[in-house]
């Protein structure tokens, strides 16, 4: 079957009209015409996988990724930059009318990253024991395939460093039971700290051989074993100073994650006598910011670990205004409602499945503010349009590139309300 590709869609695939039927190509570009083989057909559409190039986009490009399109970690190597980032934007406003019926409001354009390339700071890899030797690596997409790897061209420098070194630590590992099973590494900006995960809780204790020969092998921050006395370490964002461990979520680009932190310090326009509330707080990245300059903020997290490092994080910046609850944020919202709390400003930072389960309360709980912070583009449409219900404007929106050669999208959405 021929097809020509329209346009991009979320999640890299290309779309292309063909027998009356919308086909989804992975690997396909707007303007390349294609021979393509169907691998799925779901009766109002169909999935498909690229034969030959019959014409090449212009916008096409060599990816230097050597087992791009096998790993599942990048799906736009091959689109030029500057595509990249006009078709997150056509996405987010295209999902956004279709998914929340949300028209004629302001996109502001896409923050850029500052690094095409090179700009992760934190990966998660896979170990497996294959060939008489133990390899590290990410997923393919969509499969419990393991595909090996040497390096990762968006990895910081210093996370390919700890990958080339790791990799020769384990090659003397010849047991195909050793109890590791991913390895988590963070870098600071100047180090980078690792952490082995254990097949098993009752494994940790195994780990430590190899933790000292890596410590022996690496000139690196730290390595430790996840879930048994995990090292944790210090980073600095925007004038703070921040605590976390490898195994827990911080955002992986550091630059436009400060860009994300300025815009919502800005948009929350503190003035200092308001009450904030921070859900799915993390570690802090958006709350000691906040509670610079607010009467008091209120962190929640479901993770006793990040809220651990939350206050070590407000002791260490001499905040003491922040008061820390580890709960699910559902939970916390409905004993909030209980208790006649009242906020002027709630931030949100939800999972990829985003809030759905607490936007009601949020609606009774009535701040004058929502800020949401989404990293996908159809929960976030779902759900701005269930706060549009429940008496909030959406005053306007901005994507940043917080993952360049991904499909991914980071969103930032300022929401006030009407009455």
């Amino acid at each position: 079957m021929q097809v020509e590709i329209e346009k991009l869609t979320f999640g890299g695939a290309g779309m292309a009209r063909a027998n009356g039927k919308v086909v989804f190509v992975k690997g396909g570009l707007p303007g390349d015409v294609l021979k393509v083989k169907i691998t799925k057909d779901k009766g109002s559409y169909a999935e498909a996988i690229i034969e030959e190039v019959l014409r090449t986009s212009p916008e096409r490009t060599q990816a230097p990724c050597p087992v791009f399109g096998e790993c599942g970690g990048c799906q736009l190597q091959h689109l030029k930059y500057p595509s990249q980032l006009s078709a997150k934007e056509s996405i987010l406003r295209e999902t956004l009318e279709r998914i929340g019926g949300l028209r004629c409001i302001e996109i502001e354009p896409i923050f850029p990253s500052l690094e095409e390339y090179s700009y992760r700071n934190r990966v998660t890899l896979s170990t497996w024991f294959q060939k008489g030797r133990y390899h590290l690596g990410f997923h393919e997409e969509g499969s419990r395939k393991r595909v090996p790897i040497e390096g990762c061209p968006i990895a910081s420098s210093i996370i390919n460093e700890a990958i080339f070194r790791l990799t020769k630590c384990l090659s003397s590992i010849d047991n195909p039971r050793y109890p590791l099973v991913r390895i988590h590494i963070t870098s600071d900006g100047k180090t980078a700290h690792i952490s082995l995960v254990p097949s098993s809780e009752k494994d940790p204790k195994r780990l430590n051989g190899l933790r000292d020969h890596i410590k022996k092998s690496l000139e690196t921050g730290s390595v430790s074993v996840a879930g048994y006395n995990e090292e944790e370490f210090e980073f600095n964002q925007s004038g703070l100073k921040f605590y976390s461990s490898p195994s827990v979520f911080i955002q992986s680009n550091r630059e436009i994650n400060e860009r994300l932190v300025e815009t919502l310090v800005e948009w929350s326009d503190l003035k200092g006598h308001e009450r904030a509330l921070d859900l799915y707080c993390g570690v802090g990245n958006f709350l000691l910011h906040l509670a610079k300059r607010a009467k008091e903020v209120v962190g929640v997290d479901v993770s006793a670990k990040a809220i651990k490092l939350a206050k070590k994080g407000a002791e260490a910046n001499s905040i003491t205004n922040v008061i820390f609850d580890c709960s699910p944020s559902e939970l916390y919202v409905e004993e909030s409602l209980k208790r006649g709390d009242k906020f002027d400003l709630i931030i949100l930072d939800p999972p990829r499945e985003g809030a759905k389960e607490i936007l009601k309360a949020l609606g009774l709980l009535s701040p004058k503010k929502i800020i949401y912070v989404s990293c996908d583009p159809p929960t976030l449409a779902r759900d701005l349009k269930t706060l549009t219900k429940f008496g909030y404007k959406l005053i306007k929106i901005r994507p940043y590139d917080m993952f360049p050669q991904t499909y991914h999208i980071e969103s930032l959405a300022l929401l006030s309300r009407l009455i």
